[in-house]
């Protein structure tokens, strides 16, 4: 559980000039660090990194006594020796120079500008001055030396090439009576075997040794590859009692190495693999505990020899090299940790011919947070060829060759580490949080700071056939690079450097470190340091067993200096850092190891004592209440303490045995790797006893237990995990028996459960069941080899996995599937629960599927039992298969059940995104005509659903099936290119309405410059031919054998174009009816949706349904309804009220008891005011229908607001049988996210034109309104009379009106002021701005269609003055029946008797508006009239059309000479008013645009009977 982090530092030696850097070694305490080269030695400090002292040797004593080779410290540092190439041994003396303080003394400048302000900058560490002396000279006449170890403070051992093992003594005299000899060595593969043989072959030494009194004995590697383990019973060593133990397996071995904590026994081999052994306790011979191999995965080629192995001081990970370069690291039992193989560095690199990182020499300095590596660099000459350049990117650096001569150049390195606080203080195994310690900094990444990204299942956003949509579902934990990086303070890492404990408590918002001495803690909440006040009491104890947060108390096992005691401590975070605040606590032995359990403490000393303690709070100040509760001895457990890793007290138990307390602790030791389990039992009251105890695991790194039981999760929090490095993942769990048997009591309570993971656990989330780790990764920032940044930058990256469904599958494969059932049900409300069933489906699926052996007992069919028992179940399977190989599917259904099932099941669960996924399958297994019928289906179901996203997607996956596929099976099932590809669209003809049309989509929302109703102009039109298009669907009863008509050029472009086809029109049919129903029911918001998502052309398609689905029958429903969609605010008779009393321009005041009528009637304006608008912010729809400037409507005046009053209730008394029916319907508040940009813009677009306004005098007298009259009148005949004018000629009446409209305009009728108008409109709340802009927005489409009965609905929901008057205005055109006028009129009255009598608050306006009625009146005697004439010369022409001429004979095209009055035939037949059927001609001689009205006539036939083409739509993106 070690990462390096940031760049590799590179130390500069230039007092070792060019020789060769032969080693690097540390003394006992890793703070001196001592660097070997052919001639010299220097001595450096760890931190602060400088050299200390340097000592060279002479060319006399090089010559005589050779180059240096290796170098050994003595374990209390005071001397050295150097082992040369020709045999000798050179003992250095290293004293201190007493008359000198320290290096490195650092003084102000006299200057005051020139001194220190922050005590930073100041060196605190004393660096010692010390000084070499060569003390003695030995020859060694016994070949070379190939190894030196040290064994004790006084001797060492010395292997030579010839075969011996020689004994001195540091005063460099030899021990001759404990010498070795290989030769007489007996040698076996164990303790217990008989017959022992020694070394016989010649020329066999030892290459590689290290001692460890832990594990008893030397690690060797000899010359011939072989390894072994060299022990005695005694640790003097006696030549007598030694015994040689082989390492069977290893024929390779080139180094040793020994893990003193955990007693393993290390040796690298040629094959760059590492092999871990230890010690078999029965036998005493070498098993193979793991292999540290790296995969393909992490590098695919061979990276050479194992060079060397090197431990951490802690044993918690180890470091090995290569002869081609490159290091990796692994923990206790084989889990990778870090592999300079996989780093960055760049493409010019290949590392099979070049690693930049060849190390022949490394050491761990401190508590392992740096590695000190010695690097090799291989260059040519500057002036070589240029065309053998150095892949390391630098022009003047070239690569070595073997034959080449080449400068060689060698450099020290530092790699700085962070590591887990796990590795020294075991009791932060119960935290939740990642916390990472490095010497001077902390990495912390707490769980409630960790981001969940799920992918919510039920509503997801990406597009279900998106080629680009990853439905990534990893869902576990977001993985990043972000820490909380919380520095040391320097004034307390000055002078305890290196952090040695670091503990956080159980909610993340404490932090205590312990150096070398003392304390200090950190607040997250105050991002604040305390440290002791008194730097004394600082440096008065040392922290020995680590930190723990109890409540508000820092515990800790400690050593008292002054005391010379070993003390248990207690200090509250709320009071100040000082021993009068602490709870001190004697102990017999140094505390070791520290941890608790609620309210009881457990401690582990150096005399092998487990000590349990009871403790309480008294008070806040510091008062703890401690207690002995059980002292227990392991030493029969331990072969020495520091072998005991870990210790831990938890509720877990095995089995009850009869009379034991249920509730009584437990105990857990880690021992050397081994768990073990011993159960304290209370049978005499408070006398605890200790049964014997239970080895649960082996090859144990780190255990985690919860703090706490949790009812609802009672399997994930009551079980004990443990990480056994390359084994896996273990989980120790219980086993609940079902309620109500108790029948089988033999059966276990627990089991034991292994499986893999990717990530290094470092802490465990029990109830969310995720596990956190960390790892490795880099960024390489320059290729210039020559710069020290040339390495990567190492950073470090957090990492999660879930598990839930690796515990889900072992308990399925041991038929548990009764636990593995409660366990998922109480984990079911995860959100990542359905893609734990996923991973638990996916895997099986993998693994028995690619199996090429036969699977006795398939586990799928159980695992896919298992998971029919969730609701998920149809969706978990989906997912999988569309995460799997095609060719995996086939094994998948055969056990999950056929797809179109799975696709029924689904419709009928209405789990519509879950049926569209197994479209896909269905499309890759079926042929495309059933894979169309279902996605017809599904289509249809998501549209009465309002799934428009998913309706999308379908209409885009049937609009991709190929209609020459249809029947043919499928053979491919290359499935992105399939859906992801796009369709080919028809050739497009350069007309300005398609770039007009093009770039307004493109630009923004749609423009005023043209309309969708008008059809482009093509280039050369020709002769319109019906083609008849048969198309049956099984799945959609109501559509049969539909026709459709469409215009064909000579060229056959429309043959081509999709828009040509069946398939074409059957998804269009399948949009209009929807469209139809949606717009019958009144559901405007939806139709909004529907039209957006699905690029409906809804104005084209409204001008077609203009007399049928958009035509309204309940006027009053229809207004209710829209209300309650838009979530409108009816208007209020109060603020009717308050609109005189807010108004600037009234002249009398109103007082309370003031009726609507009475307020009317004091509206007046003063025409001396002379108010003059250029522009109105309100009462405008967003667009000018009349450019020229507003057109003359009718206005309430003296003169007509009485008869129009009265007509309107003598019309609403004549249609008195018409009946209110309110539809209801879904309320929708918004439009998507994606439209409402469009949305807003369209209001913009509305809002921002200017109109130019007449000045004109809005006067309302005093007069009787006569509203509340109960007498009926009858409406006078002058209302009905038409100006004569207007029945000049025939042509008039389609010249755009303009004499009709100059005749109303001589009424009596005035434009009121703009201030009126907004006064009308911002009377009373409205709904929200969004509401308002999906309303102005709908109100444009259904002006642009012509729909003027939901354009005056809308304008009277708006309250918007002008846009009822434009909406009067458009009644006049020709496209406007006379039933539909008749509606028109009909309603407004209906409207105008609804306010009057129910919803006072519209009163105002709709007397604004009322006399409208008035004008639709004249409009529609207006319409009649012309009828009849129009009539009339058309049977005039037909009868002296017979007279000249015999009949002609019948043809088909006469089908296209009809006029748009059949629209007003049909309504008069439906309204009874006009009886027959009256044939029309557009061929009037005297009409000068008859031309214009005929090819407008015929393109509006053509347009009713086929597909609206793409460019006459309305598209809302």
């Amino acid at each position: 559980m070690y990462f390096p982090v940031g760049w590799p530092k590179v130390l500069k030696l230039p007092e070792l000039g060019r020789t060769a850097i032969k080693q690097v070694a540390c003394n006992r305490d890793r703070i001196l660090f001592a660097i070997l080269t052919d001639d010299s030695l220097a001595l450096w400090f760890c931190k602060p990194c400088v050299p200390i002292v340097f000592h060279r040797r002479s060319p006399d004593s090089l010559k005589k006594l050779g180059i240096n080779v290796l170098v050994e410290w003595k374990p209390d540092s005071s001397m050295l020796v150097i082992a040369t190439s020709e045999g000798h041994l050179l003992f250095y003396n290293v004293g201190v120079i007493a008359d000198q303080k320290g290096l490195y003394v650092q003084t102000d400048s006299p200057h005051a500008n020139l001194r220190r302000d922050s005590a930073e900058l100041f060196i605190k560490e004393v660096i010692p001055p010390l000084h070499l002396t060569l003390g003695e000279e030995v020859m060694v006449w016994d070949g070379l030396i190939t190894s030196i170890v040290c064994i004790t403070m006084t001797e060492l051992m010395v292997a030579t090439t010839k075969g011996h093992v020689l004994r001195y003594r540091w005063d460099g005299s030899q021990n001759r009576d404990y010498n070795l000899d290989l030769r007489r060595i007996p040698f076996c593969i164990n303790q217990q075997v008989s017959k022992a043989v020694p070394i016989v072959e010649e020329n066999t030494y030892i290459t590689a040794m290290e001692y460890s009194p832990l594990v008893g004995g030397f690690a060797i590697a000899l010359n011939d590859g072989r390894a072994a383990f060299l022990t005695a019973s005694s640790l003097k060593f006696d030549p007598n009692q030694v015994q040689g133990i082989w390492a069977q397996g290893i024929e390779d071995a080139t180094c040793a190495t020994v893990n003193h904590k955990y007693r393993l026994i290390t040796f690298g081999r040629a094959n760059s693999e590492c092999v871990v052994y230890y010690i078999d306790e029965s036998t005493g011979g070498l098993e193979v505990s793991h292999n540290c191999v790296l995969s393909s995965k992490d590098y695919p080629g061979c990276p050479g020899t194992v060079t060397q192995v090197k431990w951490t001081p802690d044993g918690c990970a180890m470091a090995a090299s290569w002869t081609h370069g490159g290091i990796a690291i692994w923990s206790t039992f084989g889990a990778l940790l870090m592999c300079s193989l996989g780093w960055d560095y760049g493409l010019h690199v290949d590392l099979e011919r070049y690693n930049p990182l060849h190390i022949i020499s490394m050491e761990w300095a401190t508590e392992g947070y740096q590695l000190w590596m010695i690097r090799k660099h291989s260059y040519r000459n500057n002036n070589a060829p240029a065309d053998d350049k150095d892949i390391n990117s630098n022009p003047s650096v070239k690569i070595l060759d073997a034959s080449d001569s080449a400068e060689i150049e060698y450099n020290v390195i530092q790699l700085d580490f962070v590591k887990s606080a796990l590795n020294t203080n075991p009791c932060m195994s119960h935290q939740s949080h990642l916390f990472l310690q490095g010497d001077d900094r902390l990495y912390i990444n707490t769980a409630t700071t960790l981001i969940k990204l799920f992918s919510d299942r039920s509503a997801k956003e990406d597009g279900v056939f998106n080629e680009n949509s990853s439905f990534s579902s990893t869902s576990t934990l977001a993985e990043g690079r972000q820490w909380l990086i919380v520095p040391i303070p320097s004034t307390y890492s000055a002078t305890n450097w290196p952090i040695r404990y670091a503990a956080i408590d159980l909610d993340g918002q404490n932090v205590a470190i312990a150096g070398r001495t003392g304390l200090a803690h950190y607040s997250m909440m105050t991002r604040r340091w305390k440290l002791f006040g008194n730097e004394t009491q600082e440096k008065d104890f040392i922290v020995t067993g680590g930190l723990l947060w109890w409540r508000n108390y820092i515990v800790m096992g400690c050593y008292s200096i002054i005391d010379n005691k070993d003390e248990i401590r207690f200090y509250p975070k709320d009071c100040k850092l000082d021993n009068k605040f602490a709870k001190v606590i004697r102990v017999a032995a140094p505390v070791l190891l520290i941890n608790n359990l609620q309210d009881h403490l457990i401690t582990f000393g150096s005399d092998a004592q487990v000590t349990i303690w009871s403790i309480s709070e008294i008070d806040a100040a510091g008062n703890v209440e401690v207690s002995k509760v059980q002292a227990v001895d392991i030493s029969a457990l331990c072969v020495h303490p520091a072998c005991v890793t870990s210790v831990t007290l938890t509720s877990l138990r095995t089995e009850a045995g009869r009379g034991q307390n249920r509730n009584s602790e437990s105990i857990v030791l880690n021992v050397s790797g081994r768990l073990l389990l011993v159960q304290r039992e209370s049978r005499n009251g408070d006398r605890y006893t200790c049964s014997m105890p239970t080895v649960l695991a082996s090859c144990v790194e780190n255990v985690w237990v919860p703090s706490r039981r949790k009812a609802e999760k009672v399997h994930l929090t009551e079980a004990l995990w443990l990480f056994c490095g390359s084994h896996g993942m273990r989980v120790w769990l219980p086993l609940f028996p079902r309620d109500g048997d108790k029948t089988h009591t033999f059966m276990s309570k627990r089991i034991m459960l292994p499986f893999c993971l990717r990530i290094y656990p470092l802490a465990i989330l029990f109830e969310d069941a995720i596990i956190l780790g960390a790892e490795n990764d880099t960024v390489l920032y320059t290729t210039d080899s020559n710069s020290p940044f040339s390495l990567p930058f190492s950073v470090l990256e957090r990492t999660s996995q879930v598990y839930l469904h690796q515990i889900l599958r072992q308990l399925i494969r041991r038929n548990l599937g009764y636990h593995a059932w409660e366990i998922a049900r109480s984990c079911n409300s995860l959100p990542y629960f359905p893609h734990s069933l996923e991973l638990l489906l996916h895997e099986v699926l993998e693994e028995e599927a690619t199996s090429k052996d036969p699977i006795p007992d398939a586990q799928l069919p159980s695992v896919i039992e298992f998971i029919m028992e969730f609701p998920v179940y149809l969706q978990t399977v989906v997912q999988c298969a569309r995460k799997t190989e095609i060719a995996l599917w086939p094994y998948l259904f055969s056990a999950a059940g056929k797809p179109k099932d799975l696709f029924q099941e689904c419709m009928a669960k209405r789990q519509l995104d879950t049926a569209a996924s197994y479209l896909i399958i269905l499309q890759n297994l079926e042929t495309s005509s059933v894979s169309r019928q279902y996605a017809t289906l599904l289509l249809d179901t998501a549209l009465d659903q309002s799934k428009w996203e998913l309706s999308k997607e379908l209409v885009r996956f049937l609009r991709a099936i190929d209609p020459n596929d249809v029947e043919s099976p499928r053979t491919s099932f290359v499935l992105p290119c399939k859906l992801g590809l796009n369709q080919q669209t028809p050739p497009v003809s350069p007309n300005a309405e398609d770039l007009s049309l093009i770039l307004g989509n493109v630009q923004g929302p749609r423009g005023r410059s043209f309309s969708t109703t008008v059809t482009p102009k093509l280039p050369d039109p020709k002769p319109v031919s019906n083609v008849n298009v048969n198309t049956v669907t099984a799945e959609s009863p109501g559509v049969v054998r539909r026709k459709k008509s469409v215009p064909a050029n000579t060229n056959n472009r429309n043959s081509e174009s999709r828009d040509s086809t069946a398939e074409e029109f059957f998804i269009d049919v399948i949009l209009q009816r929807h469209a139809r129903r949606l717009l019958s029911a009144h559901r405007l918001v939806d139709l909004g949706y529907f039209a957006a998502h699905l690029d409906f052309h809804l104005v084209a398609w409204l001008a077609k349904e203009r007399d049928r689905a958009a035509r309204i029958d309940d006027f009053v429903a229809a207004l209710k309804h829209l209300h309650e969609e838009f979530n409108w605010p009816y208007p209020t008779p109060a603020e009717v009220s308050r609109l005189g009393s807010n108004s600037s321009i009234l002249s009398v005041p109103e007082s309370p008891t003031t009726t609507i009528d009475e307020r009317l009637k004091t509206l007046c304006i003063d025409p001396s005011m002379n108010i003059h608008v250029t522009s109105s912010r309100v009462g405008d729809s967003g667009y000018v229908s009349f450019p020229g400037g507003l057109p003359c409507t009718g206005i309430i005046t003296a003169h007509n607001l009485d008869s129009s009053s009265q007509i309107a209730e003598s019309e609403i008394e004549e249609n008195s049988n018409i009946t209110q029916t309110e539809v209801v319907g879904s309320p929708r508040e918004v439009f998507l996210a994606n439209d409402s940009y469009n949305a807003k813009s369209a209001k913009s677009d509305m809002l921002n034109t200017k109109t130019s306004l007449y000045d004109s005098k809005f006067v309302l007298l005093d007069k009787s309104v006569g509203l509340e009259s109960t007498k009926i009148l009858e409406p006078p005949l002058q209302n009905s009379v038409v100006d004569e004018s207007m029945m000049s000629t025939i042509s008039s009446v389609w010249d755009e009106d303009r004499d009709l409209d100059g005749s109303i305009c001589n009424e009596h009728w005035e434009v009121p002021t703009p201030q009126v108008l907004e006064q009308l409109s911002n009377s009373g709340t409205k709904g929200s701005q969004r509401s308002e802009v999906q309303l102005r927005y709908l109100l444009q489409l259904f002006m642009e269609a012509s729909c003027l009965e939901w354009s005056l609905l809308i304008s009277i929901l708006l309250r918007d003055a002008m846009a009822v008057l434009r909406t009067v205005n458009a009644a006049r055109t020709s496209e406007q029946s006379i039933e539909a006028i008749g509606r028109l009129r009909q309603g407004l009255q209906l409207l105008c008797y609804w306010t009057n009598r129910e919803c006072l608050g519209y009163k105002a306006f709709m007397l604004a508006i009322q006399n409208q009625i008035s004008v639709l009146s004249k409009i529609l005697t207006t319409k009649i009239q012309q009828q009849q004439i129009q009539e009339h010369q058309q049977a005039v022409s037909a009868t002296l059309t017979k007279l000249m001429s015999p009949p002609p004979s019948r043809s088909r095209k006469s089908s296209s000479n009809q006029d748009t009055s059949s629209q007003v035939s049909g309504a008069k037949e439906k309204l009874g008013s006009i009886s027959g059927s009256h044939p029309t001609t557009d061929r009037l001689s005297e009409v000068a645009h008859s031309v214009n009205v005929k090819k407008e006539k015929t393109d509006d036939y053509v347009e009713e009977n086929s597909i609206i083409p793409e460019s006459t739509g309305c598209v809302v993106s």
